[in-house]
């Protein structure tokens, strides 16, 4: 393969975007990478190097979805807010958006208005790859807004390992619950769990 091709993978962890740029014989070595299996398609627009082992499958969302935000089912689980493992990956994003995901990876999109989208965004380290999520606070507010989808198991879960943990912050918790419009059911819910 190319050395230019070869080095812009490398750069940006594994991924390439925009083949457009690529002269004609750099269109041509990639068109003969993905035909050895050297690189994969992941989308239109977007390829992988197959021999890149940090190449998880949450850096490859994050590439699939570069506006995206890790969220609800995601992001409980990287706080161990739950034991649920979900069988897609949650990712929010701008209502205003269109998008088109392949297969696989599965992935689950949320539309939401730009004041909720930006509420809490923070990044977290993820198998080696950085991507953007929605910080703590954010996440249980997100798992009361949406109690009546996910059922009281898991909003009871969610809420006693957050109320549980050394690193809760209950100031941010409520601001964001006041700037969702849930503050009265939030307060409601930690009383009867703390």
């Amino acid at each position: 393969m190319d050395q230019d091709i070869l080095k812009r993978f490398e750069q940006n962890g594994g991924y390439f975007r925009n083949a457009g740029t690529l002269t004609r014989s750099g269109k041509y070595q990639l068109h003969l990478a993905i035909q050895r299996g050297t690189i994969s398609r992941v989308k239109r627009g977007l390829y992988r190097l197959n021999s890149i082992s940090t190449a998880y499958q949450e850096a490859e969302v994050a590439n699939i979805v570069p506006a995206g935000v890790f969220c609800m089912f995601t992001a409980w689980a990287h706080y161990e807010l739950t034991t649920h493992i979900s069988s897609e990956y949650h990712v929010a994003v701008p209502k205003s958006l269109k998008i088109s995901i392949p297969e696989y990876p599965p992935i689950k999109l949320y539309f939401w208005g730009i004041e909720t989208f930006e509420l809490g965004q923070s990044e977290a380290t993820i198998n080696g790859s950085q991507v953007k999520m929605y910080d703590l606070e954010r996440s249980v507010c997100d798992a009361v807004k949406f109690r009546n989808k996910i059922g009281a198991d898991m909003l009871g879960e969610i809420l006693r390992n957050y109320v549980r943990r050394n690193d809760k912050n209950l100031d941010k918790l409520l601001k964001y619950a006041s700037e969702l419009r849930i503050s009265n059911t939030m307060n409601q819910l930690l009383q009867v769990i703390i």
